[in-house]
């Protein structure tokens, strides 16, 4: 995927209201194959900080040129945008999360998703909790869709809603009809 986006953000608009010396922690989701995994630069740890919720072995051969590239984006545009921080990119190391292994193969983005939440630069228990059971990874899809579709500024929310209701009129009726029976 990051052969065709566009990573140099330093015309867009968006990214002029960043502030680099505000941040410790930037966070680059990347998808390899249908696998999400997360790389994060973190400033005051002086880390590159692959967090993988498969934890592959291959690391160097699937994901490490690719997450040089995706950091080495991100300290081109943190020196131009941000020359009077003095970040000693030479310094930093790279990490890789190993505590974390999901309990399927589809929920890797809902942990990348929990990562950028709740990711402090070390592991802890929020990341993880009670995360090896299926149900509530899904509970936490369900609220993160419910989330989306009834947001205010989801220009598709009144049509959704709308269709869902006559879902659920329809869906009753037919209990009812079976109720009958």
């Amino acid at each position: 995927y990051y052969n065709k986006v566009d990573l140099d953000i330093t015309n867009k608009e968006w990214a002029k209201n960043l502030s680099f010396t505000e941040c410790n922690l930037w966070f680059f989701p990347y998808c390899n194959n249908k696998h999400y995994i997360m790389i994060c630069v973190n400033i005051k740890a002086e880390r590159f900080e692959v967090l993988d919720s498969l934890r592959h072995k291959d690391f160097e051969k699937t994901y490490k040129s690719m997450a040089e590239r995706v950091v080495q984006y991100a300290i081109n545009y943190m020196k131009t945008q941000f020359a009077d921080k003095t970040v000693r990119w030479e310094r930093f190391s790279w990490f890789k999360l190993e505590k974390v292994t999901q309990p399927d193969q589809i929920s890797c983005g809902m942990y990348v998703i929990r990562w950028m939440r709740h990711w402090e630069g070390k592991y802890n228990s929020a990341l993880t909790k009670d995360w090896k059971r299926i149900d509530l990874i899904n509970d936490e899809r369900e609220c993160l869709m419910l989330d989306i579709i009834l947001d205010e500024e989801n220009l598709e929310r009144e049509r959704i809603m709308k269709e869902a209701t006559k879902y659920c009129n329809m869906k009753n009726k037919k209990k009812e009809l079976k109720g009958r029976k």
